[in-house]
């Protein structure tokens, strides 16, 4: 295929644009699981078109052995002595490097996708699409660029839906749960390959881990536990020439210092989901497509291939016999057919392409993880599951994007998972599946329906406080109290309203209430239907009963006092009883005792006249004592020093 060079605001492909580039030396386009996605031309100076082609413009070229055409926006050209110019350009979707998407939340794959294009400010001509269904909070919490909210950097889309495998089809971002097919294609020695080499690597192989915890004990002393056998061995270690051990840090699987049994079950289990069974390697191979030859037309649909398909390898002179996916691809555009081809087990991402991208402008590269700089001491333990009932999930590239914790072993079982990510803390009790409940977000925002138990009321500035049906409520500006029923040991407030309060201390401004109960009450005013107390002080008292051991008030107005000892300076009461009365004055008008009266008024002397008690009986008076009179001063006696001012003073003349 001739690429074909278009404007750089070209969106529809579907004609020549400015001209196929006919006189091109090579063109390739480089393609990589999640990763990078070019187009490299070289082009001669006298070639038709070549004074057309420009940084922003659009190449549209082959990528593999599909119809399938994509455009590449051009970001470089070199132009050397020779003539031979070398043009540089990437997928199109790379544009999303210059998109910024604004802060918002999602609850699934899909919406956070969605998102991501609902919230973009700048050019944004894409669209997204998904086949996973995870629900997962996901939290933009500050503006980034789109291509780096979808991978590469912390809390992205890869991260926390991830594993997956995108697809860049023209101005549509496509993430798949598992991107490819597996037709069985065979490429063999002697049959269609025409190159093959094999890398193997042990640099990262241990066939035994020698487990450790490290930490305080009950005494607060620094602690190490280890196993009396020291090394944990891989079910493999007699596979390899030597036994290769290496030391892993166990100290976060525990709350507090594990026993050796419980260390040897956390290794055991370690071992089982982290070691290799046997070498990794990875495969690269050329090849001759022969879905392309007429021998092999009939069955060339089932034969192309593309970039994540699982294809089968074999060498027998080398040894090489792998089935594994495609995880990068050069594809020669001018000849049709794939140039090199890499299978096996190579780790790509988007960071790699992000950091070029940000390299060109300037910015600094995005950071590690929140949750990989917490927990960066136990490097060993984040490079996969681990299994049991705590495990953390990592994306392709081996980093961190959750920690699980669950009520069983097996997460297609759990029906009660807390979930630690990039979004915070989360809970679901349906499983995997959810909906997950934020907890907890990274800025230590705390959802206040999961607090339970003792809140310290310091942490509670202002607003009111108030159960879910208003039975209670406290208005911090105001202080105002309300509620219909409550029982509480100390009752201080500046006014209280409420249907019904118990209290063994109440001090109030103001009390309304339909019922007092309370060992003590000090309060200016009082409304309430009835009154039970020890002791009541008050200005002012409206109550339809008082059962007191002790009343004091200015005005007192009660249709029922029954006291061992009133104090008031106006008490009116349709029955009383008490044993003692004390009042400024008694009269009709001013109290009123009823016919059920029994004890003592008191009424009090003044400057000139006696205090008398009055004793009743049934309302009937019964005697009348007056008070004692205070005892008469004692005389003076005068001063012998000082002469009587009546006696003349021997030593002064008379006249």
């Amino acid at each position: 295929m001739k690429p074909i060079l278009y404007p750089a605001g070209e969106t529809q492909f579907v004609s020549n644009g400015l001209g196929r580039l006919s006189d091109a030396v090579s063109c390739k386009v480089m393609e990589e699981r999640n990763g990078m996605f070019e187009l490299e031309l070289e082009y001669p100076v006298t070639g038709i078109h070549y004074a057309d082609i420009m940084e922003e413009r659009i190449i549209c070229a082959r990528h593999d052995d599909t119809e399938d055409i994509q455009p590449f926006r051009i970001y470089k050209i070199t132009r050397p002595m020779n003539g031979i110019v070398t043009v540089n350009a990437r997928h199109i979707t790379y544009q999303l490097s210059k998109v910024v998407a604004m802060p918002f939340s999602a609850d699934n794959c899909a919406d956070a996708l969605q998102g991501l294009i609902d919230h973009a400010e700048g050019d944004c001509p894409f669209s997204v699409w998904t086949d996973k269904a995870l629900n997962i909070a996901f939290d933009v919490s500050q503006p980034a660029t789109v291509r780096s909210l979808l991978g590469g950097v912390a809390g992205s889309i890869l991260d926390v839906y991830g594993p997956g495998e995108y697809e860049w089809d023209r101005f549509t971002v496509k993430f798949h749960a598992s991107r490819g097919t597996n037709a069985g294609v065979m490429i063999r020695y002697g049959k269609d390959m025409t190159d093959v080499k094999k890398t193997t690597d042990t640099s990262n192989i241990w066939t035994g881990i020698l487990p450790f915890w490290a930490g305080l004990d009950d005494n607060e002393e620094q602690t190490l536990v280890t196993l009396p056998e020291r090394v944990i061995y891989a079910d493999n270690v007699d596979n390899y020439v030597y036994r290769m051990v290496t030391p892993v840090d166990m100290t976060s699987y525990f709350t507090e210092k594990p026993t050796e049994e419980q260390l040897r079950s956390r290794a055991e289990s370690y071992v089982r989901a982290n070691a290799e069974t046997g070498i990794p390697a990875t495969i690269e191979i050329s090849f001759v497509a022969l879905w392309q030859t007429e021998e092999y037309k009939n069955i060339a649909p089932l034969q192309k291939l593309r970039l994540c398909d699982t294809v089968n390898v074999y060498h027998r002179g080398l040894g090489i016999e792998n089935a594994a996916k495609i995880v990068s691809v050069t594809y020669n555009v001018l000849l049709e057919r794939y140039e090199t081809m890499t299978i096996g087990d190579v780790r790509t991402s988007l960071t790699d392409s992000i950091r070029a991208i940000s390299a060109e402008l300037n910015k600094e590269t995005p950071s590690v993880t929140a949750i990989k700089n917490a927990i960066s001491h136990a490097t060993n333990i984040l490079s996969g599951g681990l299994g049991g009932n705590v495990v953390i999930n990592t994306n392709t590239d081996g980093q961190p994007i959750e920690i699980l914790a669950m009520n069983t072993a097996d997460i297609t079982t759990a029906t009660h998972i807390l979930r630690l990510s990039k979004t915070g803390i989360s809970v679901s009790t349906n499983g995997y599946v959810g909906p997950f409940v934020t907890v907890m977000k990274l800025n230590g925002e705390i959802g206040a329906e999961f607090i339970k138990g003792v809140l310290d009321a310091g942490l509670i500035k202002n607003g009111s406080l108030a159960d879910q049906v208003a039975n209670i409520s406290w208005n911090m500006l105001t202080g105002a109290f309300k509620g219909k029923n409550m029982e509480i040991t100390t009752l201080t407030s500046q006014t209280v309203t409420a249907g019904s309060v118990k209290a063994d201390q109440t001090d109030a401004g103001e009390l309304t209430a339909s019922s007092v109960e309370a060992e003590s009450a000090e309060i200016d005013s009082i409304k309430a239907g009835s009154v039970e107390a020890d002791s009541v002080e008050t200005d002012a008292m409206t109550t339809g009963s008082v059962h007191a051991d002790s009343v004091e008030a200015d005005t007192a107005d009660i249709g029922s006092i029954n006291a061992e000892t009133i104090e008031t300076e106006n008490a009116s009461a349709g029955t009383l009883e008490a044993e003692t009365v004390s009042a400024t004055s008694v009269s009709a008008d001013t109290l009123s005792s009823g016919d059920g009266f029994t004890g003592a008024f008191h009424i009090p002397g003044s400057a000139d006249t006696l205090g008398f008690t009055i004793a009743v009986r049934d309302g009937i008076i019964t005697g009348l004592t007056e008070d004692d009179p205070p005892e008469p001063e004692e005389p003076v006696e005068p001063d012998p020093q000082e002469p009587d001012p009546q006696e003349p003073d021997p030593n002064e003349e008379g006249e």
